[in-house]
């Protein structure tokens, strides 16, 4: 009897044992088949450089999962919403469709762990599109209504079949997602059919969750997305003109045409009939430009346009725009002092005003331009520091957190850079102060616990 109650009992603490261990790791009973492996042994001195913070996060993990043919690593992006799209990238961009099996906890709204099996059709909806292979479709399981919807557009848009766009049928609680997708299906084959007239075709063809297109057919917001979207595809400006009144849809199709020459003037008659609070003097530039190479900014003859077309397309450390912004830019182009700079205190260094201060505008050019003497003509001493922070971080050299002078700036300098080389001496460099000393220490041991 003793016998037969301690097999029990082992029986019991062998399943419980499992039952923990499902709560941190898929389940071997849950596998798919074909599901890719997913090995959790990472290479020295890649998961540092990620979570230092001198780099962004999500991008370091998606390169060094792209690099090293390790999706796994997609698993410690920022956020658990940061995941899936990691991993379809990562499917994307090293041709590898297997990976959308990958498998990961995932904690939803009603906080229930689950494994996100279920969910990998988007990764195929999205590699499908991306690589332009209506094979993939076929791949879409039909778990849940989404998943069914998905596949039918999928199919439909490729096919080219407009039929199929107006069958498409979202159930209630799709509705506010998906309610325009016959639409969208509607506008995507008229863009790859390159044939125009389907937008008014589309448009009394609809037949939607709620009847004919109300929302888009009253306001004319399906014309406008339709005319500019495919006015680019056939290589026609004119049905631009359609989606005049809407400035988020007019300005980017106008941006397929235009010339570097001829953006001031636009931006300066193109007044919307009814949006006042639309920004001119920055968001119609933004718009215009978008997406093209940052060269086209060199021909805009306004310097304030020039400008916004350059923080449009260029980004830190900004190797390729330094001498186009340094014709540009000069300390004199900011009012040094402020009331943000005068109000600021050493103390208040964490909390600085980010905006158009005359340190933060000084910092701004330092960066843009290549030139951190500029840091120490700004007499705020927390934005001073606040400006060798930045420009230390963004070119990745320590040497310019020696220059400050604020303890809270000094950690905030050295920190990255023990994490980055796994170096605990950049945090003697921080204070004098053990405890001060001690943080850094421990975040390095937090990442070199993660390595283990």
């Amino acid at each position: 009897m003793m016998t037969t109650k301690r097999q029990i009992f082992e029986v019991f603490m062998i399943l419980s044992i499992i039952a923990i261990s499902g709560c941190t790791q898929p389940s071997n009973t849950f596998k798919l088949e074909k599901t890719f492996s997913i090995d959790t042994t990472y290479p020295t001195g890649l998961i540092p450089q990620c979570e230092s913070g001198l780099i962004d996060k999500n991008s370091c993990y998606l390169d060094t999962a792209i690099n090293t043919k390790n999706v796994s690593y997609c698993l410690n992006v920022n956020s658990q919403r940061s995941i899936p799209e990691c991993i379809t990238t990562y499917a994307i961009k090293t041709d590898n469709v297997t990976a959308c099996t990958t498998s990961y906890m995932f904690t939803d709204n009603a906080r229930m762990i689950s494994l996100t099996n279920d969910y990998r059709y988007k990764c195929y909806y999205d590699y499908a599109f991306a690589k332009k292979e209506r094979a993939i479709c076929n791949l879409i399981e039909l778990q849940n209504e989404e998943a069914k919807l998905l596949k039918s557009y999928c199919f439909a848009v490729f096919d080219k079949d407009t039929d199929a766009c107006s069958k498409l049928e979202v159930n209630y609680y799709l509705r506010n997602e998906y309610d325009q997708i016959q639409g969208d299906c509607q506008i995507e084959v008229a863009i790859r059919t390159k044939d125009a007239t389907l937008c008014e075709s589309a448009l009394e063809n609809e037949k939607g969750p709620y009847g004919p297109y109300l929302d888009r057919k009253m306001d004319g917001v399906f014309l406008t997305d339709c005319y500019s979207k495919v006015a680019p595809a056939v290589n026609n400006k004119n049905l631009c003109d359609n989606s005049n009144t809407y400035p988020y849809k007019h300005i980017p199709c106008i941006g397929a045409f235009i010339q570097p020459e001829e953006v001031t003037d636009f931006c300066n008659t193109y007044k919307p009939n009814f949006i006042t609070g639309y920004n001119m003097d920055a968001q119609c530039v933004k718009n215009l430009v978008s997406g093209k190479d940052n060269s086209f900014c060199n021909n805009i003859q306004d310097r304030k346009d020039r400008i916004q077309c350059l923080d449009t397309l260029c980004q830190p450390p900004y190797t390729d725009c330094r001498n186009r912004y340094k014709t540009l830019f000069d300390k004199t182009s900011c009012d040094q002092t402020t009331t943000y700079d005068l109000n600021t205190d050493s103390v208040d260094y964490g909390h600085i005003w980010s905006g158009y201060a005359g340190g933060a505008c000084i910092t701004n050019i330092a960066l843009k331009t290549n030139n951190p003497d500029l840091c120490k003509t700004i007499t705020n001493e927390a934005y001073r520091n606040k400006c060798y922070v930045d420009y230390a971080h963004m070119t990745k050299d320590a040497k310019y957190c020696a220059t400050l002078t604020i303890t809270k700036a000094k950690s905030d300098c050295y920190t990255p850079f023990a994490v980055y080389d796994m170096d605990e001496t950049y945090c003697v460099n921080i204070d004098t102060n053990e405890t001060i000393i001690q943080s850094c220490l421990d975040k390095i041991a937090s990442i070199s616990g993660q390595e283990k």
